[in-house]
């Protein structure tokens, strides 16, 4: 069961739009498969990112059939000008040779070292939604019952019950970021989390931990919370044990700013 997450280098006169792009997507996934299109838990995610001139669109799907059926789409786009919103060419689709593009297997992530503790960067505005509200705090349960609930729409073995407990164990144990204001629809004002977050699970049983990296390296093709279809919640993971700084000495997230309100001096 192959996993991807497509990068699509673009040329245009502007950052690219998130609702246009998700409908770009969406009207693809209508006319081959209008049952995924109609499925509760979306089967992709999108990211946006890129500076004036350079901007980029990164699509992440989760089905494998829908893999092999979209992207000979997203291929036969390069070279042409696709306007959404405003026009766009297409310069490459990538699956490697972009930090934000690769190709996996479902049981392929589960390969490696089973640690107790997970690294994930929060690239893009994380939330959660809590009683029609964002709620910005990356806390272990919201985050592996939003990985699991996902995983277990597409991936051919299910994440076993009882790990709904061990998330509940969870803890953390390094947390560098800030909050930033977002704006998921139009009419709609928020919160959403960027930065860096440490969790590790006491106690674990290398069942657990495999589980847990497992979920950690399907978040970087899923996204993590609300709105992943709209850009928030891009995730991937990194080496807990490495502490990397920006020049200014704190963490940032990066290619944010797209999801932010006009008004968050951060945008």
């Amino acid at each position: 069961m192959i996993l991807a997450a497509l990068v699509l280098p673009l040329e245009g006169p502007a950052r690219p739009d998130p609702d246009g792009w998700r409908g770009l997507v969406y009207g693809m996934l209508k006319e081959i498969d209008p049952e995924l299109h109609a499925a509760q838990s979306n089967p992709f995610s999108l990211g946006l990112g890129g500076a004036e001139g350079q901007w980029w669109v990164r699509i992440g799907l989760l089905d494998e059939g829908l893999y092999a059926r979209l992207s000979p789409r997203l291929f036969g786009l390069v070279g042409q000008s696709v306007k959404v919103k405003a026009p766009f060419r297409v310069q490459a689709v990538l699956q490697e040779e972009h930090p934000w593009a690769g190709v996996s297997t479902y049981s392929r992530l589960f390969q490696g070292q089973a640690s107790a503790s997970l690294g994930l960067h929060f690239a893009s505005p994380t939330f959660f939604r809590r009683k029609g509200n964002s709620y910005p705090l990356p806390e272990p349960k919201l985050v592996f019952d939003s990985l699991t609930q996902r995983w277990n729409a597409f991936a051919p073995v299910k994440v076993p019950p009882e790990l709904a407990e061990t998330w509940e164990r969870a803890t953390i144990t390094r947390f560098q970021g800030h909050t930033q204001a977002i704006r998921p629809n139009p009419d709609e004002r928020g919160v959403g989390f960027v930065g860096r977050v440490v969790y590790h699970l006491p106690a674990a049983k290398p069942t657990e931990a495999q589980w847990m990296q497992a979920l950690g390296r399907f978040a970087f093709y899923a996204g993590v919370g609300a709105k992943t279809s709209l850009g928030f919640g891009r995730v991937r993971g990194f080496d807990p044990m490495r502490k990397e700084k920006s020049a200014n000495g704190r963490l940032e997230a990066e290619d944010s700013s797209s999801l932010a309100t006009p008004q968050d001096p951060g945008a």
